[in-house]
């Protein structure tokens, strides 16, 4: 399957990971522009740095499902971090950890 550069992503976030060992992992989450695979298919490339691999690209019967898709992925990806016990934070705050709400609110419910 295809897994397509993202060298302007349309959408980025940094996360801490602070493990549960007490490491700590810079998490990049990245959206590129979905794009036009045949007809009424599209795909959109999406990758969670420091988590997985580079995704392959996320197919859909639109632009606009393609993205959601991808964004969704990337969401469910994190929510099973914070299922693992694992601790998240917004890069520049430390005090605060992200829960499943903060997920909903920086990728949507």
């Amino acid at each position: 399957m295809k897994k397509t550069p993202i060298g302007d992503p349309v959408g980025t976030e940094e996360i801490l990971w602070i493990k549960k060992d007490g490491g700590e992992v810079l998490i990049t989450a990245k959206v590129g522009r979905p794009y036009q695979v045949d007809g009424d298919i599209w795909a959109c490339p999406a990758e969670l740095k420091g988590v997985d691999k580079k995704y392959p690209d996320i197919h859909g019967s639109g632009s606009m499902q393609a993205l959601c898709l991808a964004i969704g992925l990337i969401k469910m990806r994190l929510g099973h971090l914070l299922e693992d016990g694992e601790t998240l934070h917004f890069r520049n705050d430390r005090r605060a950890k992200l829960n499943f709400d903060c997920l909903d609110a920086v990728f949507g419910k």
